[in-house]
């Protein structure tokens, strides 16, 4: 099976920094652009950061951005190329909250998160709880990525959404993603979901949309993750032999 590039050609006025890798397609990068560029948050978080492609966006459309990797790689490669970024090494689960509360004690408006970090079920169930349950003052856009992955999918979809009543809006396929276009060609990724918070609704009642639902379930069918997924718990014997 031949590998094909569904990030490139890419055509904007964006200043896309050509030393930095950007793992995303040419539609979730456009949407990304547009969103930030309309958004113009004051506060940006970013949970997962790898090489700084997406970083880039978020640095030049936001006053001020939290980059959180569990490894310390970013911080040390990418410090000096953005001064409005301040990076934070560790576990996001362990961090997320302290770094909200740390936006609220200066005033600031928290206004755009993008969650792209552990892409477990549990990893992204517990970026996600830790994101609700802070007491958010100000409208917030949260972008989840690889929402067409079937792991991640699970994580996002095990929320009992029902317990915060400020949701406006939560959509699984707000862009949707893909077979894997290298080797691993049946392997679902890419894809955001998107959910948009406002502190000053109540909608107790509120119901998740997946507006490709049909897309995932056939492509579903069709991916290797029909196997592989039900072996996920032989996992930690495979970390265990290769110590």
């Amino acid at each position: 099976m031949k590998s094909y590039d569904i990030s490139n050609p890419f055509f904007s006025n964006f200043p896309i920094n050509p030393n930095i890798e950007w793992q995303m397609s040419r539609a979730e990068k456009y949407c990304l652009i547009h969103l930030l560029e309309n958004l113009k948050p004051e506060y940006s978080i970013e949970i997962g950061t790898y090489k700084g492609g997406s970083l880039q966006v978020l640095s030049k459309f936001s006053k001020k951005v939290y980059s959180i990797d569990i490894d310390s790689e970013p911080k040390h490669t990418l410090e000096n190329q953005f001064d409005n970024v301040i990076f934070k090494v560790g576990k996001s689960h362990d961090i997320i909250k302290n770094v909200i509360e740390d936006i609220e004690s200066k005033n600031g408006k928290l206004n755009f998160i993008l969650v792209d970090g552990d892409h477990s079920k549990d990893g992204v169930k517990k970026d996600l709880e830790c994101i609700l349950s802070c007491n958010l003052k100000h409208p917030l856009t949260v972008i989840l990525h690889d929402s067409f992955n079937p792991q991640c999918r699970s994580g996002m979809k095990s929320i009992n959404y029902k317990k915060y009543n400020f949701i406006e809006h939560i959509d699984l396929d707000y862009i949707h993603g893909c077979f894997s276009p290298n080797t691993n060609h049946r392997e679902m990724w890419g894809g955001f979901a998107i959910i948009k918070i406002n502190p000053k609704i109540k909608k107790p009642n509120f119901k998740i949309t997946q507006s490709q639902k049909m897309l995932f379930d056939a492509t579903y069918w069709k991916s290797i993750h029909i196997i592989k997924d039900k072996l996920l718990f032989l996992k930690p014997l495979k970390n265990i032999f290769n110590k």
